[in-house]
């Protein structure tokens, strides 16, 4: 039976990410089973977790974890609760107190669409995320300290409970996130093989 990863993008980000392609290089390198979907997504957070909540009925049971950067991060770890699968966390959002400085007109540097982000949209995202409490061995939390976006020490507190990377320097794009593509790919399996176990 065919199975299937879950990509999720960063803002502004696209589905063609380096860290998709890494991913998508690794499984046919490996003749996997696994297949990747990267949904291209919305440019607002509500639509957005639509698309990533379509796909999960889409695909329900087939589905072995959910890997997030950024912004996507953000909504993996919420998709990894909601629907109780493994999640990689890559530089996640963690406090939303830097968004506001995003409120206002953007064009997406990828789709070329107009949008406009206002406050009932980081109303939005803080419905969405998760709170440290939640946070479980389930989700895998890759920081890089260098990350000139997100302070990762605010990342620390909120994920507090998640399995941890942590390394010197880098970026937030995470440098070198190549190497790490057979490990997260060893996490989720360990945990497809205890449910099929269960």
């Amino acid at each position: 039976m065919t199975r299937y990863l879950l990509f999720l993008h960063g803002f502004q980000g696209s589905s063609q990410s380096f860290k998709r392609e890494c991913i998508a290089q690794y499984l046919s390198e490996t003749d996997s089973k696994i297949e990747l979907i990267s949904p291209q997504l919305a440019c607002y957070p509500k639509p957005a977790w639509s698309q990533i909540c379509e796909i999960m009925q889409s695909f329900k049971g087939e589905i072995i974890g959910v890997v997030g950067s950024s912004l996507g991060g953000l909504f993996a770890a919420r998709a990894s609760l909601d629907y109780d699968l493994p999640a990689v966390l890559v530089n996640p959002v963690a406090d939303l107190s830097m968004v506001p400085m995003l409120l206002g007109e953007h064009i997406h540097p990828y789709t070329q669409e107009r949008f406009r982000l206002c406050q009932h949209h980081l109303d939005e995202l803080v419905k969405l995320r998760a709170s440290p409490d939640e946070t479980s061995m389930k989700q895998w939390l890759m920081l890089q300290k260098g990350d000139e976006v997100l302070d990762y020490q605010k990342a620390l507190k909120a994920y507090p409970n998640t399995k941890q990377t942590i390394e010197s320097g880098g970026e937030h794009g995470f440098a070198g996130f190549k190497r790490y593509v057979p490990a997260i790919m060893r996490f989720f399996m360990t945990y497809e093989k205890l449910d099929n176990h269960d």
